[in-house]
């Protein structure tokens, strides 16, 4: 068994994330938040956090460095570079506190029209379950699913806003995830322990915007004063350029092999 505890602090922006998270696009989120606020009346000041969520995150990642018998401990900036981390992993059992449950990204879901029904959407997500094991299509929203997919997860269990968007895909993930799939909001979660293997700590700079990007900060610096260690960000573009080109490399090698 791998116990991994995986914070994604747009977890904080419950109260206002759901108003942005589609306009603010682009490989480079400091950019890409410049452009949003020259192309809307929002205003940086106008994006509040939810401060029981940040104490919530704070609380149990203290805990959890306590509790747990010298875990290994990774930062990241997007969600899939959790992978640095456990894809290598094993009979893997994951509690995520995250605004979006990270299962399935839902990222064909905007090909469905406004009034199409539910079937459709499902349809949609099996198509990106599709892309992941045929092209290795993975992202900071899916890694879940590759998780799954890869035969290394025993349990996912989601805490997530009162405002989470994603909760309306509880069914079609339930489906895909059987039993091993749960959710809660967390005033109704209880950790059996604070007992981890593994801890991940990431920004989702594109979903949290500039002004509170220091709260990531506050998280690794508790890290280095309590652990008294140097911590680890991973800074590469994201996971998910690494499979980008894999079928690319397995049938050059396959070709190669030939001869």
């Amino acid at each position: 068994m791998t116990k991994v505890l995986s914070i994604d602090l747009d977890y904080i922006m419950g109260p206002t994330i759901e108003t942005y998270q589609h306009k603010v696009d682009g490989p480079n989120p400091s950019a890409g938040w410049a452009d949003f606020y020259d192309s809307t009346d929002f205003k940086e000041n106008q994006f509040f956090i939810d401060q029981g969520n940040l104490i919530y995150c704070y609380n149990t990642f203290l805990k959890a460095l306590s509790e747990s018998d010298n875990p290994k401990v990774l930062f990241g900036y997007d969600h899939d570079a959790i992978l640095y981390l456990i894809g290598d992993k094993k009979n893997i059992e994951i509690v995520n506190i995250d605004h979006h449950d990270d299962v399935l990204h839902g990222e064909f879901l905007e090909e469905t029209p406004d009034n199409i029904k539910e079937d459709a959407d499902h349809h949609l997500l099996e198509k990106e379950i599709e892309y992941i094991k045929r092209h290795h299509q993975v992202n900071e929203g899916n890694w879940g699913a590759w998780l799954e997919l890869s035969g290394k997860l025993d349990s996912f269990t989601w805490i997530h806003s009162e405002h989470s968007g994603n909760i309306d895909r509880n069914s079609f993930t339930r489906k895909f995830l059987g039993d091993k799939f749960s959710n809660f909001v967390r005033q109704d979660y209880d950790f059996d322990n604070y007992e981890f293997d593994y801890i991940f700590v990431c920004l989702s700079p594109l979903y949290v915007p500039k002004t509170h990007w220091h709260y990531f900060t506050i998280f690794v610096i508790a890290y280095e004063e309590f652990c008294d260690e140097d911590s680890t960000i991973v800074s590469d573009r994201k996971f998910e350029w690494l499979f980008n080109n894999m079928n690319t490399h397995e049938t050059i090698v396959q070709q190669k092999n030939i001869f």
